[in-house]
């Protein structure tokens, strides 16, 4: 029977390693809500738990590694949805604020936006 359970258990557990990896390539976890998480998280920790104290091998493990990548996304979430716009943030000038110089001569200037003279450019 604990075949069984092991079996089962790295059918669920593993069905969660395309979403993470598709996550870290798409670099978007929006689709996951926080409340999702927070559940299912505790859902599977109280499983966890609940394999250990009745000492079943399979419910345990199983757990334990579900619960890792579970963790893996939320981290995952937190770096894309809280700690990446507040970075991206801080470094875009503010709103109004002066215009950016060009360090760029005037005719060269002309050119790279495509209404000057190359000829006349001063590169």
């Amino acid at each position: 029977m604990i075949i069984l359970g092991l079996i089962a258990g790295a059918l669920t557990t593993g069905c969660w390693l395309p979403q993470l990896f598709k996550s870290w390539r798409t670099r978007s976890t929006k689709d996951f809500s926080w409340l999702y998480l927070a559940v299912f998280g505790t859902g599977i920790l109280l499983w966890m738990i609940y394999g250990a104290v009745k000492g079943d091998l399979a419910i345990t493990v199983t757990n334990s590694l579900t619960l890792t990548l579970t963790l893996a996304v939320v981290g995952l979430k937190f770096w894309l949805d809280v700690l990446k716009p507040r970075v991206r943030a801080r470094a875009e000038p503010p709103a109004g604020g002066p215009p950016q110089r060009s360090v760029l001569p005037v005719d060269a200037r002309a050119v790279a936006d495509g209404t000057g003279d190359p000829a006349r450019a001063e590169m």
